[in-house]
């Protein structure tokens, strides 16, 4: 039965700051994904870490786990053992998913078990007040106007998790951008769509700590890949542009090696074979 917009919802207001792009994927996940998919709510789980967008299970009329640090993704694998008819998707931040939780993604991309990650990332750790996370950008001086010493102090370079999840051949991987709900919302449907282990990154702003030029020049700079159109590259790049193929996990690692901050690339990166199947998981 296809369920409406609106039983997706709780009652729960999120404590989000105005503006924040938790909104833009909260709306995405209730008014797109689980509409459009049909699922029934007892047949849905989200499991979050900590971490701002980790508050979402509270906003979302489904089974949902707001866990530990670092630990979602390990939980939400053991749901759907233990669970296998259930979707299951696992949500946190750049800071949850790649500094105390970086060990766990590179096995449950391994296992390449039907569960679906979206990783906000918002360059920052805002809900302990503004420290640099592993995403944060970090350029050296004069490079970027809209990045300065006193946001972002330079100290590590960031951690590319596109270039990640590549390398460690996770079989879907994909950026969207909170700003656009239309197209965000047919990621997370192609990803929950997949049969196995679906990376989803969602670029997205902290309007507190960030300062604004960071998100309006990343939204400006974006550009959308389409299958079958030719990749559309930054002048730096010493590449020749190539036509847009997901299933070439090659192209995928090229693709994921361009500058965040020189042309964010939205769309699906990479799509592989799918992984264990319900019936499998049932059988083991």
């Amino acid at each position: 039965m296809m369920m409406s917009r609106a039983d997706y919802r709780t009652g729960v207001k999120p404590v989000w700051c105005r503006g924040c792009g938790n909104f833009g994927l909260l709306s995405t996940l209730t008014r797109k994904l689980f509409p459009g998919l049909g699922i029934p709510k007892h047949k849905a789980l989200v499991v979050s870490g900590i971490g701002c967008s980790s508050r979402i299970p509270a906003y979302i009329d489904t089974y949902g786990f707001n866990s530990i640090h670092g630990r979602a993704v390990t939980i939400a694998q053991g749901a759907k053992l233990a669970r296998p008819e259930l979707t299951v998707v696992v949500i946190g931040g750049d800071g949850d998913f790649f500094s105390i939780g970086a060990g766990h993604l590179p096995h449950a991309v391994r296992r390449n078990l039907d569960i679906t990650c979206i990783m906000v990332n918002n360059f920052v750790y805002a809900l302990t007040k503004g420290q640099t996370s592993p995403t944060t950008p970090h350029l050296k001086r004069g490079e970027g106007a809209f990045l300065s010493r006193q946001f972002y102090p330079p100290v590590d370079p960031l951690l590319d998790m596109l270039s990640y999840s590549v390398s460690t051949r996770a079989s879907f991987i994909a950026q969207g951008i909170a700003t656009d709900t239309a197209q965000l919302g047919w990621l997370l449907e192609e990803a929950v769509r997949h049969k196995g282990f679906s990376f989803v990154s969602v670029l997205t702003p902290c309007v507190t700590f960030d300062p604004p030029e960071l998100f309006d020049t990343i939204r400006e700079k974006a550009r959308y890949l389409r299958e079958g159109e030719v990749v559309e590259l930054p002048e730096s790049s010493p590449d020749t542009p190539w036509v847009h193929d997901p299933q070439n996990i090659g192209l995928a690692l090229r693709l994921a090696e361009v500058s965040l901050m020189e042309e964010p690339l939205l769309g699906v990166f990479f799509k592989g074979g799918g992984g264990m199947t319900d019936a499998g998981l049932s059988a083991g």
